[in-house]
């Protein structure tokens, strides 16, 4: 039975063995005007990932003009992260059944759609939180089917170079969202990040017109509706359980259901994947071992990442009272050494091997952790922009790394489904990590307030609890880390699905 991912696998290979890609025209797609479609693509790639954290600093704004809690506000952010990773399977079905030329130009009509529809939510915030998902649906989409594209628009000796610059556009996207969106907000209201988001996606989607080209052959496939179902009922009512509670500092009747509800719909959606013949997430990879436990630290980096990403802002704000461009330049550093540190992380997974590089990276994490947990409000602000980069330094040594790792610990023709696999897991669990670290901000204010604390002394517990959670998880990973391999995996066709190598 040949699946969706199989069938733009085949197209893939087809193009490479052509040797050269062809648009609709019968130009080739090299030099120039590949140049050209590979900017394109990636300017929308970096588009969508950016705003993924675009809103942080906006948050204690928005909370104030929409009269909303800290932990309802948070759903445009963990909303985001969730849809973006329930997309990601899809996107194997999207590249199988239409052009690329019309995905890409779709998806980034879709995206300005929501940011208009976020423009014009006026004071609306459930409006505001469905422009959101609208934008995450088109995000979702992006970066698979742009991977899927850098395969066949450059040979396999070039492609390393492609998939690198690919690469530093995944690490670089959110990282910089909080840092820009901290300009903008110092002179303009919130609105305005949503007028850049749509300017920008109509300068893309002007360009995309005259510079991308159509590199795949559509061949019409069927998708299983029922498992998208599953798997957005599941792990929506896990994510909004997990937010309730955090709204409302106690666990009820009614949120206690809908967490049952969630995670019976979650194993309905893994029972059904192993069941059909094309399954939307070929789960048979997690019977390898090592690609487990490298989407486990893979994971767990993405939630250290987007976790901080989206407490540090509010910690800044709501308990020392700094502006919005402050919390942005704050974590500016953070983004240079990350975008400066995701090439040298590549070099040394393969001179040094994936353990001592995940050791090295999660020891680092940890030890630009900790020290937030003395974070008050007269700490430096030098000393919190320093231990944010050194987090960022750690997560960059980890995240891609694990995840490379990861893949070739399979065989080469599950390749593109533990891709699918790993990258679902991976946005969804950062999505749910953001939910659960909001969820302990609130529980820990809530504490403090019944101990006595009052106002910025409150907050203040909740965000040290939030940052205990991240010591948590950096701990977690650096202990996971001892059960890697010493020395790096290479894909083999031999090796069977759960077949484990030390």
């Amino acid at each position: 039975m040949v699946t969706d991912t199989d069938e733009g696998n085949e197209v893939i290979q087809k193009a490479v063995t052509q040797g050269s890609v062809h648009d609709s025209d019968g130009e080739s797609g090299s030099g120039r005007n590949r140049g050209l479609m590979m900017d394109t693509l990636l300017l929308g790639a970096f588009l969508a990932l950016m705003a993924e954290t675009f809103l942080n600093n906006a948050l204690p704004t928005i909370m104030a003009d929409f009269h909303v809690s800290q932990s309802t506000a948070q759903w445009l952010s963990t909303a985001y992260l969730l849809v973006v990773g329930l997309m990601i399977p899809v996107s194997a079905w999207v590249f199988s059944n239409f052009t690329s030329k019309s995905i890409y130009m779709t998806m980034i009509a879709i995206f300005l759609a929501g940011s208009l529809i976020c423009i014009f939510s006026a004071g609306h915030f459930p409006l505001l939180l469905t422009g959101r998902i609208v934008q995450a649906v088109a995000a979702g989409s992006l970066m698979p089917f742009i991977q899927n594209v850098m395969l066949l628009l450059f040979p396999p000796d070039k492609r390393g170079l492609a998939l690198g610059v690919t690469g530093l556009v995944v690490a670089l996207g959110p990282t910089v969202g909080p840092t820009l969106s901290g300009f903008i907000l110092e002179h303009w209201s919130w609105r305005a990040l949503f007028i850049t988001l749509a300017a920008v996606a109509v300068v893309i989607l002007i360009a995309s017109f005259r510079f991308v080209y159509t590199v795949n052959t559509p061949r019409r496939t069927k998708i299983d509706v029922m498992s998208i179902v599953c798997s957005c009922l599941g792990f929506g009512l896990l994510l909004y359980s997990l937010s309730s509670i955090g709204d409302s500092g106690r666990v009820s009747v009614t949120d206690g259901l809908l967490l049952a509800v969630g995670i019976l719909a979650i194993a309905l959606f893994c029972r059904r994947q192993f069941v059909l013949s094309d399954p939307l997430v070929n789960l048979r990879v997690f019977s390898n071992g090592i690609f487990n436990l490298t989407t486990l630290l893979s994971t767990l980096s993405n939630i250290a990442m987007v976790g901080i990403e989206l407490v540090l802002p509010l910690y800044l704000q709501n308990t020392r009272g700094s502006s919005a461009l402050t919390s942005g330049l704050v974590m500016l550093p953070g983004a240079i050494v990350m975008g400066l540190c995701n090439p040298l992380s590549g070099a040394l997974y393969d001179r040094i091997g994936v353990r001592k590089i995940s050791l090295i990276g999660y020891t680092v994490l940890l030890i630009g952790t900790v020290p937030m947990l003395w974070f008050g409000q007269y700490t430096s602000l030098v000393e919190i922009a320093s231990c944010y980069a050194l987090r960022m330094v750690g997560i960059a040594f980890v995240m891609m790394t694990t995840f490379t790792e990861g893949i070739n610990a399979l065989p080469t023709r599950y390749t593109a489904h533990g891709n699918a696999a790993a990258s679902t897991i991976r946005q969804i669990g950062g999505s749910l990590g953001t939910a659960a670290a909001m969820m302990i901000v609130t529980l820990g204010t809530s504490q403090a307030v019944s101990a006595g604390y009052k106002g910025g002394q409150a907050m203040e517990n909740g965000y040290r609890w939030a940052f205990i959670f991240m010591v948590a998880v950096a701990l977690i990973g650096l202990a996971a880390s001892f059960a890697l391999s010493r020395k790096a995996t290479a894909p083999t066709e031999e090796r069977t699905p759960g077949a484990q190598s030390r």
